[in-house]
């Protein structure tokens, strides 16, 4: 069997989304189970990104530490999809509001 790689094209990255899942939070009324209250912004971890990307966003490739390669972008956004049995998680360079830097 060969191995493969999505690679993105036309100004997309390949992220893995941090999504929360912490239900423990008392709200003090009832909702529905299937509630989730969703943050406008997430972080979000850099796979791999398109050749036609800007510079800023093409040197977030580069770079080898984990700590550098988070971005913040617009979860409403995000495009979640299946492949092959494998899902995957995309987003245009325009919906990156910030690179995760050390201080």
């Amino acid at each position: 069997m060969r191995l493969t790689h999505l690679r993105p094209v036309n100004r997309h990255l390949l992220i893995l989304p941090h999504f929360k899942k912490d239900k423990s939070e008392d709200r003090g009324f009832i909702l529905p189970d299937s509630y989730e209250e969703e943050e406008k912004y997430i972080s979000a971890s850099v796979i791999d990104v398109a050749a036609d990307c800007s510079t800023a966003v093409r040197t977030l490739k580069l770079q080898l530490d984990g700590d550098h390669k988070q971005i913040v972008v617009d979860r409403s956004m995000i495009e979640e999809f299946v492949f092959k049995d494998k899902k995957y998680h995309m987003i245009l360079e325009n919906y990156i509001v910030g690179i995760v830097c050390p201080l």
